[in-house]
């Protein structure tokens, strides 16, 4: 999409969307790159599975890091390799809601635009502790996240949980008419048990950013993990929803 019409940041899907992008690096020919996964694959040498954890000892990292961290090097083992944990500065960005984001494009059905642009949102925008790790497999042609952060406003996390539950419902298929293009996108629930919050979405049409998304969250104690991937790809099959799954357990089981 435009990126004049979607402004750029570095959050995923959360229930997210992004609905932006940036021009995919070579190394990855066939990803879409939004800002969300953009760190993992523009960097010509990644961390190999071994080195995917950041170099900070135990005692130097924040919970929320070291959440992260675990949740990566899981994702190491299941075949997404190439990691790049965010910096504070990124996360920064990351906090910040984006405005605007369907400026000049019409939503249809017109009662969907309000949960559409909600779904911009990112565990970070909490405003509390926050860590994420990127990371992608040896193709580069399917990108993760998880995403870490401690809840100290438990009602920011249940109105984006009921905003998804509001797009998986009431919008089940959406068309964005921009200036210059035309998008639907489809929102359905990947029907993966035992999880707080899930999306999976596809995203077609006119631009070069077709893909599709898998988003889940689950929370503990005062922490929240979101775990996310995006392809050009389907991920539609159950072995995506098992990786997804398995980084998520991991990553809350050390809550």
């Amino acid at each position: 999409m435009a990126a004049k019409l979607w402004k750029v940041t570095a959050v995923m899907l959360a229930g997210g969307l992004l609905l932006s992008s940036c021009a995919a690096p070579e190394a990855g020919g066939d990803m879409p790159d939004d800002l969300t996964h953009q760190k993992a694959t523009e960097q010509p040498a990644q961390p190999s599975a071994q080195s995917t954890a950041p170099s900070n000892t135990a005692e130097e990292m924040t919970r929320a890091q070291f959440i992260a961290s675990t949740g990566s090097v899981i994702a190491a083992t299941l075949g997404f390799p190439n990691s790049r944990q965010i910096s504070a500065e990124e996360l920064k960005g990351l906090a910040v809601p984006p405005t605007d984001t369907l400026k000049d494009v019409v939503v249809l059905p017109s009662q969907c635009s309000k949960p559409v642009e909600e779904l911009n949102w990112s565990p970070a925008q909490m405003g509390t502790e926050a860590a994420r790790t990127d990371f992608t497999n040896e193709a580069q042609n399917i990108a993760g996240s998880i995403e870490v952060a401690k809840v100290t406003h438990r009602q920011k996390l249940e109105d984006h949980y009921k905003t998804v539950l509001e797009i998986r419902t009431e919008c089940k298929s959406v068309k964005l008419n921009g200036l210059d293009f035309t998008e639907t996108l489809k929102f359905s629930s990947p029907g993966i048990s035992d999880v707080e919050s899930q999306l999976y979405y596809t995203r077609t049409g006119d631009s070069a950013n077709a893909r599709e998304s898998l988003v889940l969250m689950q929370s503990k104690g005062d922490y929240v993990v979101m775990v996310s991937f995006m392809s050009t790809v389907s991920l539609a099959e159950q072995q995506f929803n098992d990786v997804a799954k398995t980084i998520l357990d991991t990553a809350v089981s050390q809550l």
